[in-house]
């Protein structure tokens, strides 16, 4: 709970709408994708944290995790994450002033928060990475750069996850989201768990995702 506004009540015990949806949305992945398989969990985008705290504590076998958001979200996600994983999250004071952000070469649980600059400082291997809803509310030439730096660290599989109505005004078609992928990506559509927050979902997954 933790002073959530947008919740409900079930069997006397009180749930967030938005870990509701986080839920349906993984729910709906794992159709596609094996998240037990995972080690490596790399998400832009994360609001204040929240889907990263649901994949580490649904899924015990991911690890090594990188959020990237913008400021001042990145600080907000980082506060988030570290009042409940304390030492295992590492802030951007951390990191600032490395030329190479990496993994450290054992299984304890590491989750490196960066801002959207240190993206090309990173030198890891990424078993997943994953997008909600935000490539779409940017313009093209930046969901382009990241993707440059995302192939570059060879990640191996991909989902995306966008609402279906868009407004040109401030969001691209979400099926042009496939574009940056040379339209390899599978797409599917779900309903989404909170009908408040939209009638569908957009997914777009790649469980081996050819580079060539």
């Amino acid at each position: 709970n933790n002073g959530c506004r947008q919740k409900f009540l079930y069997e006397n015990v009180e749930y967030s709408f938005l870990y509701l949806e986080i839920a349906n949305r993984i729910e709906n992945i794992s159709k596609f994708l094996d998240f037990k398989k995972i080690n490596s969990f790399f998400e832009i985008g994360g609001g204040f944290g929240a889907n990263v705290d649901f994949i580490i504590s649904n899924f015990p076998n991911i690890k090594k995790i990188i959020y990237l958001d913008v400021v001042p979200n990145i600080y907000v996600g980082t506060s988030y994450l570290a009042n409940k994983y304390g030492k295992h999250v590492i802030d951007y004071t951390l990191t600032r002033n490395k030329k190479i952000i990496e993994f450290s070469e054992n299984d304890n649980l590491e989750i490196i928060c960066i801002a959207p600059w240190q993206i090309e400082n990173l030198d890891i291997k990424i078993d997943h990475f994953h997008n909600a809803a935000s490539f779409v509310e940017m313009p093209k030439k930046v969901v382009k750069n990241y993707l440059n730096f995302i192939f570059k660290n060879k990640v191996k599989s991909i989902s995306l996850v966008t609402y279906s109505a868009h407004d040109p005004n401030t969001t691209f078609n979400p099926y042009a989201l496939n574009d940056f992928f040379e339209k390899k990506l599978d797409v599917h559509e779900f309903p989404t768990a909170v009908p408040e927050l939209g009638k569908k979902d957009i997914y777009f997954t790649s469980k081996d995702y050819n580079y060539n």
